[in-house]
């Protein structure tokens, strides 16, 4: 069984920290960004509760449909800053997608990804018979690999949402449907991704005592910055452990400053293993 825990894998290793990003054109798909072009009421998907998204907000659209030959796309209210998102938390279904909005150039226009969330990749695909899932969802947790018992126990997590900004949540449930609300959170002045050095530079009016924030400014909107550096590492963690494994999760490394943090990237499942 520990050798056929290593041989997985050594699979789900190779290719792992290929940096992708979906392709930015004209078409709208699930996985593009959208920025609202005005301020848009709506509601989650079972029409449960209402929401209203601000003028020049930037969204991650969670999903297409066509009715009459025209579009609709539902967007990924989740990733959105907790006052955005609060309303979910009231629903007892947990959506985390809005009903369906008409995309239109008045209520949107089309965004690139912005500069923030260049940390992680959205996306990557795999050939269709292997049994791995690319499970990025741009959270950073505090330390070096997933718990085995991650449904057990809680961490320390960071996270960045589409509209920009950084929230930091001392003690989060490692699964959770709604993202419930954060201990600190600070809207990101600036961005700026080093691609060489693998890093993201993010600027801030304000510090946050949680996290290793540099001050580099008496006076103006970029005053102080949180250096997130892709370290190109990673780690594993078995499940339910390494003799009986029937899951494998990769971690890759992130240095916050200079403190460890990790997020998990991948799954892969061994023929016959349970499904959590």
């Amino acid at each position: 069984m520990r050798l056929r825990f290593w041989l997985l894998l050594s699979s789900l290793a190779v290719g792992s920290l290929l940096i992708s990003r979906p392709v930015q054109g004209a078409q709208v798909v699930k996985g593009s960004f959208l920025t609202t072009s005005r301020s848009i009421k709506t509601a989650n998907g079972p029409k449960t509760v209402k929401l209203t998204i601000p003028k020049k907000t930037t969204t991650l659209v969670a999903g297409i449909k066509y009715v009459h030959g025209k579009k609709y796309v539902s967007l990924n209210l989740n990733r959105l800053h907790y006052q955005l998102r609060k309303p979910l938390l009231t629903s007892q279904n947990h959506s985390r997608v809005s009903h369906w909005i008409l995309a239109t150039g008045k209520n949107f226009k089309k965004a690139t990804e912005p500069t923030y969330l260049k940390y992680y990749s959205l996306t990557r695909h795999y050939p269709t018979q292997q049994l791995r899932t690319y499970i990025a969802s741009g959270d950073l947790w505090l330390g070096q690999s997933l718990p085995a018992d991650y449904d057990q126990v809680t961490g320390t997590r960071v996270t960045i949402t589409t509209d920009g900004y950084l929230e930091f949540f001392k003690q989060s449930a490692y699964h959770y449907q709604v993202s419930p609300k954060p201990n600190q959170l600070l809207k990101i002045q600036k961005s700026v991704l080093n691609q060489k050095s693998r890093q993201l530079r993010l600027y801030f009016k304000t510090r946050l005592s949680t996290l290793p924030m540099t001050k580099v400014a008496a006076k103006g909107a970029n005053r102080y910055r949180l250096i997130i550096t892709r370290t190109g590492e990673t780690t594993a963690t078995a499940i339910p452990n390494s003799d009986q494994a029937t899951q494998v999760i990769l971690n890759e490394i992130y240095q916050l400053g200079k403190t460890t943090y990790y997020m998990a990237i991948e799954s892969a499942r061994f023929l016959g293993g349970n499904e959590s």
